[in-house]
């Protein structure tokens, strides 16, 4: 079965990295995001990646995110489902001239990786005083 947001590579172009990625199909994996007054939060869902199996960056108000599921299962295990020890997952996201790239901090924990890109000061909303 075919995830319903299933990328291939063959139609767009992955680039490279130093993440080592292996061959095969690239998924665009969920997230969700909050925008609020101080920062934009994303949340990316990447069961089974390891810290040293994601790549993040931003780069000309895109952030891209690529990751790999790598597994290696022990020969005397034996699988109950039809699950791929190995996924690769690729995301961009446009984050615009008002996130400060300098700042974003992201933290990976239980399958979610937790993006927090900080707004410039000067986009931010402030309270004008009335004289």
């Amino acid at each position: 079965m075919i995830e319903k947001n299933e990328v291939s590579c063959e139609t767009e172009n992955c680039g490279t990295s130093a993440l080592s990625v292996r061959s095969g199909p690239v998924y665009k994996p969920r997230y969700h995001s909050h925008y609020s007054e101080e920062a934009w939060e994303v949340k990316v869902s990447l069961p089974g990646v390891q810290k040293e199996q994601l790549d993040v960056m931003v780069e000309n108000e895109i952030m891209e995110i690529k990751a790999a599921r790598l597994f290696d299962t022990p020969e005397a295990w034996r699988p109950l489902a039809d699950y791929p020890p190995e996924k690769n997952y690729r995301l961009r996201l446009d984050v615009g001239p008002e996130v400060d790239p300098e700042g974003v901090t992201a933290e990976l924990k239980d399958g979610i990786l937790v993006l927090r890109l900080p707004l410039r000061e000067e986009v931010k909303p402030r309270t004008i005083e009335v004289k």
